[in-house]
């Protein structure tokens, strides 16, 4: 089976590699070189990395609509598109013999769109998972092959998620692969009333408000851990929190209640309970443990 590879993050690494070993890929198409970092270098995609390393030859357009003709030549059964980052025009999706299948990090037609893994742990879910479906025009809506689902760890953050959901891309995207080859093609519409969507994490939301509860701070922590960070303001002092936990305790919203430097506890009021911060990253220098940061800074405090 040949198949072309479309994607651009690192998600999408594990299975760009296990697609490779299950299948000929003779073409990846990912985004172009951006600038990225403080000196604002010119860099490639993690995508167009790998598939450096692996030998695959790779295209990175503007527009993958300038990708036609070279999707095109490379005469693929299958499109395999995650993490790319543009809507694939329906003239590059009917190029596949059999068709284009999409990797999306949740149950569909739950959180669709950019921030699927973010906005469920932020949301408090128990649940998430990854969807393999056949791609149309539409963001996020075409037809479902098959799920799978997975529980959310009670303090998972979004990069340890990530990495889950990135390993089961890998395993699902090569047993569809097999299914197809099998002729075992299921197409399940997806009920649009239950479609819900994920947009992408603006930065205000990044900014930690005192006055929510313990839990929703909590999870709005995880799900910015270990990117881009979730910002508060301690004693008038901004930092960067990683990791915290709820817990009992009264004061007014962003009150330090407990704080000592040989436990390794700093302890914040919330409108509702409290939180235990356990990592967090003063402005300028490297994330730490709170120890490590009470012994540095906690007579700033």
């Amino acid at each position: 089976m040949r198949v072309v590879f479309v994607g651009t993050s690192e998600f999408a690494l594990l299975p760009l590699e296990a697609v490779s070993r299950a299948a000929e890929v003779p073409l990846v198409v990912t985004q172009p070189d951006r600038p990225r970092g403080r000196g604002r270098k010119l860099l490639p995609t993690p995508v167009k990395l790998k598939a450096l390393e692996l030998g695959i030859d790779v295209v990175s357009p503007e527009r993958i609509k300038d990708a036609e003709d070279a999707i095109r030549n490379a005469d693929p059964d299958v499109l395999v598109v995650v993490s790319y980052g543009q809507i694939i025009p329906r003239s590059i999706l009917d190029i596949p013999g059999v068709g284009a299948l999409n990797i999306h990090p949740s149950l569909l037609p739950k959180y669709r769109g950019a921030a699927p893994i973010q906005r469920a742990i932020m949301n408090g879910e128990k649940t998430t998972g990854v969807t393999i479906m056949w791609m149309n025009e539409r963001l996020d809506a075409g037809d479902i092959f098959f799920q799978k689902e997975v529980e959310i760890g009670e303090d998972e953050t979004y990069g340890e998620l990530h990495d889950r959901l990135s390993e089961l891309s890998a395993e699902m995207i090569v047993d569809a692969l097999k299914r197809i080859e099998k002729g075992d093609v299921v197409r399940i519409p997806q009920n649009e009333e239950e479609a819900t969507y994920a947009k992408p994490i603006a930065k205000e939301e990044t900014f930690i408000d005192w006055k929510e509860g313990a839990e929703r701070i909590c999870n709005k922590i995880r799900a910015l851990s270990p990117k881009p960070g979730a910002v508060a303001v301690i004693s008038g002092s901004r930092f960067k929190i990683y990791r915290a936990k709820p817990c009992k305790g009264e004061g007014e919203p962003g009150e330090i209640l407990e704080k000592d430097v040989r436990k390794g506890v700093l302890k914040i009021a919330c409108g509702d309970g409290a939180v235990f911060v356990l990592e967090i990253q003063p402005e300028g220098k490297k994330k730490m443990d709170i120890a490590s940061f009470l012994r540095g800074y906690g007579s700033r405090l």
